[in-house]
């Protein structure tokens, strides 16, 4: 436990770094535009009031909207959680089915279809499958509605995080590379002598080969595909109409409103680190060799 606790913290460390190095970086490049993008000094005494606000979450008023910024970025931030887990447990559920029949039964007639699919819809440019769900689900049959501020999110508020979360969960490449990983790593544990062995013995070791087989891998390469996952949101809300932070993101750089932009960077780093430390203590309490 306390070589657990020291990990969280030591990790926690390398979360208050990255946020410095980040926003550092952004409050240089922000001072050299025209304006004082804060309005509260510059230099030093700015940047270190800056990181104060950020930390007890006191981010202040937007300069260009009038609003206070936490208002904004909240309920943001809230949707693209939900996109992001939601897109990653749609890639997970269909990805490993796929390669555990592609390991079992081999490329074959009736498992390489779905093998060829999986690497079809991760080539697709997440913007062109977006407008094609849109088309077909949405305007030609009318099955799922999209986003439409105050219509469906009032009468039915779950029914338009569908097509969303489904063409992220499908359009990115986690899909393929997980078939290809469990594929692999599935083969490569039933091919050891002792899995074969116990194989001649008649015993069941699927469950086990599955278990030593894909289990770390697949929690490792799943919460490695969070910073991926944001950055194909960005589109995905855009297309969508979705209020992310993506979709906010961009409508804050067309009108320059540079707080909301660091806010948002913040929060962003907030969300990538918080899936890099769970993998850790997953990984830890699963086979604590692997910190």
């Amino acid at each position: 436990m306390p070589k657990a606790l020291g990990f969280v913290l030591r990790e926690l460390f390398y979360t208050l770094l990255l946020i410095l190095g980040v926003t550092a970086l952004m409050y240089m490049l922000f001072n050299l535009m025209p304006g004082t993008f804060l309005g509260k000094g510059s230099g030093l005494k700015g940047y270190v009031d800056l990181i104060k606000r950020l930390l007890t979450l006191k981010f202040g008023v937007s300069p260009v909207t009038g609003i206070d910024i936490r208002s904004l970025v909240f309920p943001a931030f809230k949707n693209t959680v939900i996109l992001t887990v939601g897109s990653l447990f749609i890639s997970v559920i269909i990805s490993v089915p796929i390669g555990i029949f592609s390991a079992f039964r081999g490329f074959k007639s009736y498992s390489w279809p779905f093998v060829v699919l999986s690497y079809i819809l991760s080539s697709i440019p997440v913007f062109y499958f977006g407008y094609f769900v849109i088309y077909i689900f949405s305007r030609h049959y009318g099955y799922l509605p999209i986003y439409r501020p105050f219509v469906e999110v009032q009468r039915n508020p779950f029914i338009t995080y569908v097509i969303p979360i489904f063409v992220l969960g499908l359009s990115n490449d986690s899909v393929s590379e997980i078939v290809r990983l469990v594929t692999n790593e599935l083969n490569r544990v039933m091919g050891t002598d002792y899995v074969v062995a116990s194989k001649a013995r008649g015993e069941n070791v699927l469950m086990g080969a599955m278990y030593e087989g894909i289990l770390i891998p697949l929690i490792s390469i799943v919460f490695s595909k969070v910073p991926y996952i944001i950055g194909g949101a960005v589109i995905v809300e855009y297309v969508f109409n979705w209020p992310g932070m993506g979709r906010l993101a961009f409508q804050s750089t067309l009108q320059r409103d540079l707080p909301v932009l660091l806010v948002i960077a913040f929060l962003s780093i907030l969300i990538v680190r918080a899936g890099m430390i769970i993998k850790d203590i997953l990984l830890y309490y699963i086979s604590p060799k692997e910190l």
